[in-house]
């Protein structure tokens, strides 16, 4: 059996040593039992030590042993400094191992060392189960930290965790446990992060720290991912622009140059760098293009405008001629996916410097005039509807007004005439259908589709630019009324609520020039629910489209869960079979505020964050019966900031509430305003009966630049606009709406 080469000696075999109180040491003798010159090192082993601390609790002299000869011996001196478990105290083995480089050998030997309680403050012990989090906006997680007491005492712990805003940790951002000797204990902190815009998408360093009496400090780090969500709108104001704007005295080659607005709206929580890109600019010849500024950093929840300034030259003689500039938008952070804006078209009407119809002679002037004069006539059932105007919606723009009615039209009309009398504000029918016309909505993407609800149970998508292209026609149930619908964010899908209680989910993202080939007539929807009352209104409300408000019959108001198809009853007066929520809408930029409106005359104002987090009941803010003179309150509409609610009612009124940034009403507006009134008939005897006032049924909001735009339908047939001024003075429309175009 080959013999060790290296020899090892310890004396003494036994010492006392206390943490904090003198030093203790031990000499180790090693003898080199070799031929050969041999140079020695050791190194200290301990029972229960971390494996990964660093050797700090004991020295070596010297280091390094310089070579000796063979048979001669070399002295160490080992020097212990503090524990190599921390509050241990007991009686311990500790290891001497030596070794050579010059020798393949090594050796052990063992000294006992009785390790007394020692007045050396010790840290505690933080470790994370895990260390890196991924989450998305809006959701709540849960950081757990175990926290080791080393010591032979007990103790309280305070754990702090630092590099989140205080307001996301629910139970804040500092915890304690007691934690006895020699145990561990577990502290969570949960972290609810907010809304999108609120919550910037990064690594967020986390730093957790722990202190208590009998020592220094721990600390432990993890990250918190917060991932990208949201998307970015996108829109153009106005969607079309005449060369030149104005007329001058003499013609010229090159017009004034026209102004677009291109707008967005960074509802992410990534910031972006934009810039326009042009996708057919070299298409079009004496075009001239500049953007200020070229280049638009938006951070998260703001809004950002490019000044489009369009110069063309104009023709010498001819008609007008239509120029549709294609304008994308090209992101600094392509994260967002599917969720970035698509492409837009802006309009260009370059009119020659002399027109072609000066050349025509004064007869078809004269027949153009009495053509364009003919929607005076009462009589002209081509002009406007026949039957009560049942549903009104404004473009996003405030350009255009699509109505449905009774007398089975689709009619869109331009804004402009209504403000400008001189101007036809009818532009004629979009559709004709078969059945009354219950409900229309624009398609939010781009609004160049109006889908509408028949009394029949039909569903039709028509085509807004192609005036009269019907792009599908479906149904589910053959008579069952069509009296609600909602559109997703991304337009995606398509919700209706129908008489029978059915709430039926459409997929509408087709590409409508291979849909078409499609008979229209019975169609399976992708999803469907059955409530045990006729729907009478839907909205989202929340920014996800997650949650969708169901009302109607029996004052029935319930919250649908559409990830988890839960149902939760908001807390609504109780009504019998005549009593009906008749309409619901929520605002763009705060969906959470919801608007209800029934036929007993009471209008209430939602507040819906906290209940749809939480098993909090859904809180209701405010609330009033007597808008319309205690009598039906047939439609309610909100702005898209949630600072304005229209309402329009069985008196034949139209109402705007001026709302507080909380979504009460203004107290100086406490009764409202009278903004327009259906035109009155008489009971009775011609001249002395009473005055009646045909209902109002259907409202529309829209915030332009400098007012607002307010569009009814009522039950006299008519279409009506209104437009009035904001009111700053609320504090909740400090600034105004750079969407818009100023009207007046």
């Amino acid at each position: 059996m080959a013999e060790n080469l290296i020899d090892t000696y310890i004396f003494p075999k036994e010492i006392d040593f206390q943490p904090g109180g003198p030093p203790s040491g031990f000499d180790v003798e090693v003898v080199n039992d070799s031929a050969v010159f041999a140079g020695f090192q050791l190194e200290v082993q301990a029972a229960g030590a971390i494996s990964n601390r660093r050797p700090d609790w004991y020295q070596i002299s010297p280091e390094v042993s310089s070579k000796t000869p063979p048979g001669d011996a070399t002295r160490f001196h080992i020097t212990l400094i503090d524990s190599p478990v921390p509050g241990f105290v007991g009686l311990m083995n500790i290891t001497v191992r030596v070794f050579s480089l010059e020798l393949p050998d090594e050796d052990r030997e063992v000294i006992r060392v009785n390790v007394q309680q020692g007045n050396i403050p010790i840290p505690l012990q933080l470790s994370l189960p895990i260390q890196d989090f991924r989450t998305d906006p809006g959701e709540q997680i849960e950081i757990p930290v175990k926290v080791y007491n080393p010591s032979q005492l007990t103790t309280l712990a305070t754990v702090r965790l630092q590099g989140l805003n205080a307001s996301w940790l629910r139970q804040g951002s500092e915890r304690q446990v007691d934690i006895g000797a020699g145990q561990a204990g577990t502290v969570t902190f949960i972290c609810q992060l907010p809304d999108t815009v609120q919550t910037v998408s990064r690594d967020y360093p986390l730093t957790f720290t722990a202190t208590h009496s009998q020592g220094p400090p721990a600390e432990a780090i993890a990250t918190l991912d917060v991932s990208p969500s949201g998307k970015l709108l996108f829109r153009t104001t106005p969607e079309e622009r005449l060369v030149p704007a104005k007329w001058g005295w003499l013609p010229g080659w090159y017009a004034p140059s026209v102004q677009y607005q291109l707008e967005w709206q960074n509802s992410s929580n990534l910031k972006q760098d934009v810039r326009v890109q042009w996708h057919n600019s070299s298409e079009f010849k004496g075009i001239r293009c500049q953007m200020t500024p070229e280049l638009l950093a938006i951070a998260p929840g703001e809004k950002g405008t490019i000044t489009l300034e369009v110069k063309a030259r104009r023709p010498l003689l001819g008609l007008k001629r239509l120029r549709n500039l294609e304008i994308g938008t090209l992101l600094s952070d392509q994260r967002l996916g599917t969720s970035t804006p698509g492409r837009k078209y802006i309009k260009l009407r370059i009119t020659p410097m002399i027109p072609l119809w000066t050349f025509l002679g004064a007869i078809p002037l004269l027949i153009y005039l009495l053509w364009a004069l003919s929607w005076l006539n009462p009589n002209n059932t081509r002009y406007g509807h026949q039957a009560a105007v049942n549903t009104v919606a404004l473009d996003g723009l405030g350009n255009k007004v699509i109505s449905g009615s009774t007398d089975q039209d689709i009619r869109l009309w331009r804004v402009p005439g209504f403000l400008l009398p001189w101007i036809r504000q009818d532009m004629g029918k979009l559709g004709e259908t078969t059945k009354a016309v219950r409900v229309v909505k624009y398609r939010p993407v781009d609004n160049n589709q109006v889908v509408a609800g028949l009394e029949n149970g039909d569903i039709q998508i028509w085509d807004v630019l192609a005036v009269g292209d019907r792009l599908d026609s479906f149904f589910y149930r053959k008579d069952d009324r069509v009296l609600a619908l909602q559109y997703s964010q991304d337009s995606r899908w398509l919700y209706s609520g129908h008489g029978s209680g059915l709430v039926l989910q459409w997929d509408v993202d087709h590409d409508w020039a291979e849909f078409a080939r499609l008979e229209p007539g019975f169609r399976e929807p992708e999803r469907s629910r059955q409530f045990d009352f006729a729907v009478y209104g839907l909205s989202f409300v929340d920014q996800a489209d997650d949650q969708l408000a169901v009302a109607g019959r029996f004052n029935q108001l319930v919250l649908w869960d559409l990830t988890t198809d839960d149902l939760k009853t908001l807390p609504y007066r109780e009504g019998g079979k005549d009593d009906y929520i008749l309409s619901i809408d929520s605002a763009e930029f705060r969906p959470t505020l919801l608007a209800t409106a029934d036929n007993q005359g009471w209008i209430t104002l939602w507040d819906l964050e906290t209940c749809q987090t939480s098993d909090r009941p859904c809180e209701i803010i405010d609330q009033w019966p007597d808008g319309h003179g205690g009598k039906a309150v047939q439609s309610v509409a909100l702005s898209d900031n949630a600072c304005y609610l229209v309402s329009g009612g069985a008196d034949g009124r139209v109402m705007l509430w001026p709302l507080n940034p909380n979504g009460t009403r203004a107290n100086q507006y406490n009764q409202g305003l009278e903004i327009d009134r259906s035109l009155p008939t008489r009971q009775g005897n011609r001249f002395w009966g009473e005055k009646l006032y045909p209902t109002v049924r259907g409202v529309a909001i829209q915030r332009l630049q400098y007012s607002l735009l307010v569009a009814s339908g009522s039950e006299d047939t008519q279409v009506r606009v209104s437009e009035t001024e904001h009111m700053p003075q609320l504090g909740c429309d400090l600034l105004p709406h750079s969407a818009g175009e100023d009207q007046s």
